[in-house]
């Protein structure tokens, strides 16, 4: 299991203000749990969380450095964001080893050109954009990506065709429509 390691600072849990002076200081408050730990409540550098949420990277295995200390693997649980600035304002980290299990959200990416597009006149789609897949922390994929090229006018794929790796399941309802691709209303002139 290859980590990505990511510096943290910990903190006493406080009030608000010293959430929010943190925040203004350029750190994100976070906290680590898990299975057989006790919370541990952090601060992180901002452009250090900028690199690990990057495009792709969501679900990147961390082993947090913890106060100069590593050996402490995690995966981003979750994270909120500032409404209006988009800022990060806090992340939850769970404790993660080999064995587990997560449930995560993937990014669904459509490749080609649909054949009912090119050649039939039809009209793609795309009705989902992630799905909920629960896989082992070792073998999260990073986007479902799915060839469309022989897709014919008038067809409807759904979430339980899409071809998953060993130990990885579907979460999301297995009829959920991923895309279609509609007939022509447009008639050739004869």
């Amino acid at each position: 299991m290859e980590l990505t390691l990511l510096k943290a600072t910990s903190r006493v849990l406080g009030v608000s203000e010293k959430a929010k002076s943190l925040r203004k200081s350029g750190k994100i408050p976070a906290v680590y749990y898990g299975k057989g730990i006790e919370p541990v409540h952090l601060s992180l550098e901002t452009m250090d969380v900028r690199k690990v949420l990057a495009p792709g990277m969501r679900y990147t295995l961390l082993d947090l450095e913890i106060d100069g200390q590593s050996g402490n693997p995690a995966l981003i649980y979750k994270y909120q964001k500032d409404a209006i600035k988009n800022d990060i304002t806090h992340i939850d980290f769970l404790k993660i080893d080999e064995s587990s299990v997560v449930e995560v959200r993937i990014p669904i990416r459509l490749k080609g050109i649909p054949y009912g597009v090119k050649t039939e006149g039809g009209m793609l789609s795309q009705e989902t954009q992630y799905l909920k897949l629960k896989s082992p922390v070792n073998s999260i994929p990073s986007v479902l990506e799915l060839d469309i090229s022989p897709a014919k006018a008038g067809s409807t794929f759904y979430a339980e065709a899409i071809p998953l790796d060993e130990g990885v399941s579907l979460s999301s309802k297995k009829r959920t429509v991923i895309y279609t691709i509609s007939k022509s209303r447009i008639k050739e002139a004869e």
